[in-house]
C-alpha cells in the first residue's frame, strides 16, 4: 500500500471516529471500524455489471468522472475507493430476538448511519479534490438515479454493494446482502477518483463464494418475516411491501418512530452476521 492509499483509508478512519458517526436520536455510534478496498477504474466486471444491470442506465467509473467534469478520462487511470461500515455489536445484538421487526437502533442507523455514510463520501471526494485529484461520489451526485427494472424490480445506475464486491471487500448472499470480512450487517459506500491506486486483491472465485447456501444453510430464509428469501433467492418487491405495510406499522406502535422504515433481519442472528462464515 503506498502513502496515498494510506492517507485515504486513515481519512475514511478518522472521520468514523467523529462525532458525525452516530444514530442521532439515541447516543450511540451508528457503525463500528471501517474495512477499505480499491478497484481499478477499468476491472472487467465494472463492464460486466453494466451489461448485465442496464447497459443504457449504469454507469462505469470513467463515465461518471466523464459527466461530473465534462470531459473524458481514460479508465487505465481511475480508480475506485468502497468501503464497508459494520453494525455495532451492540445493535446486533438488539436485532437477533426480534422476528418481525428490527431494534429501533438498526432503523435509525438506516437513516441518520446513513447520512453519516454520505457525508463520508462527500467529504473523501473533498478530500482527494483537495490533493488535486478529479474525484465523485456517486451517491451524492445529483445523477444518482434508481429505475424499475423488469428483471430486478428496482436498479440504480451506481451499486455500492457490487462496488464493495469488485474492491476486493466480499461477495453476496442468498438474501442479496455482501458478505465482507466484517459480515453481512453493514452498509458500504464509494467514492470514483482519477488516480491509479493499489487495488485490493479478491481473494474469491464467485459472485457468492461466501454465502453458506450451497451447503445447506437456510438462516436468512428463516429471519426473513415477509418470506421474500428463498432457495432461490430473494423477492425484492414482496421484502419493500413488507417494510412499507408491516414494518412501518410496527415501528409506530412499538418505538413511536414515523420515520423511514426498514427490516434487514436477515442480517442477524445468521452465520455470516459478523464475519465470512
Amino acid at each position: 500500500m503506498s502513502i496515498v492509499e494510506r492517507k485515504i483509508e486513515e481519512f475514511i478512519k478518522n472521520y468514523m471516529k467523529s462525532d458525525k458517526n452516530t444514530m442521532r436520536l439515541i447516543d450511540k455510534p451508528a457503525f463500528g471500524e471501517p474495512v477499505v478496498g480499491f478497484s481499478d477504474g477499468d476491472d472487467e466486471l465494472y463492464s460486466f455489471y453494466k451489461q448485465h444491470i442496464d447497459p443504457q442506465f449504469y454507469k462505469l467509473p470513467a463515465e461518471w468522472l466523464e459527466e461530473t467534469y465534462g470531459h473524458p478520462f481514460d479508465d487505465r487511470n481511475v480508480s475506485v475507493i468502497s468501503w464497508v461500515l459494520p453494525q455495532t455489536e451492540d445493535t446486533k445484538s438488539l436485532c437477533r430476538d426480534k422476528t418481525d421487526c428490527p431494534a429501533m437502533e438498526w432503523q435509525l442507523v438506516r437513516v441518520y448511519g446513513e447520512e453519516c455514510n454520505r457525508g463520508l463520501a462527500k467529504a473523501l471526494e473533498g478530500y482527494l479534490i483537495g490533493l488535486g485529484y478529479e474525484a465523485v461520489a456517486p451517491m451524492c451526485s445529483e445523477k444518482f438515479s434508481w429505475g424499475d427494472s423488469e428483471r430486478f424490480y428496482k436498479v440504480s445506475n451506481w451499486s455500492e454493494r457490487h462496488t464493495a464486491l469488485i474492491s476486493g471487500l466480499g461477495t453476496f448472499g442468498l438474501c442479496d446482502g455482501l458478505i465482507s470480512v466484517k459480515g453481512k450487517a453493514a452498509r458500504y459506500g464509494s467514492v470514483i477518483v482519477n488516480c491509479r491506486l493499489k487495488k485490493t486483491p479478491r481473494s474469491y472465485k464467485t459472485y457468492n463464494e461466501y454465502c453458506l447456501a450451497k451447503n445447506g444453510c437456510t438462516a436468512c430464509i428463516r429471519r426473513c418475516p415477509a418470506g421474500a428469501v428463498t432457495v432461490q433467492g430473494h423477492d425484492k418487491e414482496k421484502c419493500v411491501r413488507y417494510q412499507n405495510e408491516i414494518i412501518k406499522k410496527i415501528s409506530h406502535e412499538r418505538y413511536g418512530y414515523e420515520g423511514y422504515s426498514v427490516c434487514g433481519l436477515c442480517q442477524t442472528g445468521v452465520p455470516c452476521e459478523s464475519r465470512i462464515p
